[in-house]
């Protein structure tokens, strides 16, 4: 199986620096789209989300945007920073369960074989691994060994896949990211767990529900730890454009 999945990215990968930049890339991504938006209004999204980059309300409209296209790795992240930035506790459920739906369909099996589908139009500069293809098989890397339990794919499951996978990130040194550095910073404290619970507790809520009435000290420790710990973006090095203005 992990023969399959290297052959696979390494397919990937060959074929990015080949993908046409800026109008072309947003109508490849929206391919499959029944509302496509416009590539000049797609890119002053970004353009306006780099410039406010601290505000919950700038990632909101790029979640939706992103997933609706084939880069879904740009919609799980950004959903990722709203809910962490965000103090609506509405919103916060409504962006969790999009950000699970994305995973969960993300993965998909045929026999024994797991495979992933994230991103299809990675950019990169030439000789730079893309770092949607990293995010990518790193993902499925971490959900390989669980493979056999899926699905369903449970909070608990995603919870320890994504954990496995930030730890790939950090081992390949992958470039560090703020939301990278803030999961870690979860993790060293003792709550990712209760974390992922919250981030995606509306999405599957008998879970939620059932794994709360063993674990309330938990819980209450990481929303403790939240509240006291705010988010503090200082720079949006997690977005798609300034990665890649950086290399």
């Amino acid at each position: 199986m992990l023969k399959r999945i290297f052959c696979t990215v390494t397919i990937l990968i060959l074929c990015i620096s080949s993908l046409p930049q800026d109008v072309s890339y947003y109508k490849a991504i929206q391919k499959n789209s029944t509302d496509p938006i416009r590539p000049e209004q797609f890119k002053k999204m970004e353009q306006d989300a780099l410039k406010n980059y601290g505000q919950p309300e700038s990632y909101a409209v790029l979640v939706r945007s992103f997933g609706n296209t084939t880069e879904k790795v740009w919609a799980v992240i950004y959903g990722e920073v709203y809910c962490l930035l965000s103090t609506n506790a509405d919103r916060i459920s409504e962006m969790g369960s999009l950000v699970y739906k994305w995973y969960d369909q993300s993965l998909s099996k045929k026999g024994n074989n797991l495979s992933v589908n994230l991103t299809e139009n990675a950019q990169a500069l030439p000789n730079q691994a893309p770092f949607e293809s990293q995010f990518e098989m790193s993902f499925l890397l971490a959900a390989a060994p669980l493979s056999n339990q899926l699905p369903p794919l449970s909070i608990k499951g995603l919870a320890g896949i994504r954990k496995t996978q930030l730890s790939f990130l950090t081992q390949k040194k992958s470039p560090s990211t703020e939301l990278m550095r803030e999961q870690q910073a979860i993790m060293a404290a003792g709550h990712f767990e209760a974390y992922n619970y919250w981030l995606f507790k509306a999405a599957r809520q008998e879970e939620f529900d059932e794994w709360l009435k063993s674990h309330q000290s938990q819980f209450q420790a990481w929303l403790d730890w939240h509240r006291d710990n705010k988010f503090d973006i200082r720079s949006p090095d997690f977005q798609r454009l300034y990665m890649l203005r950086k290399q």
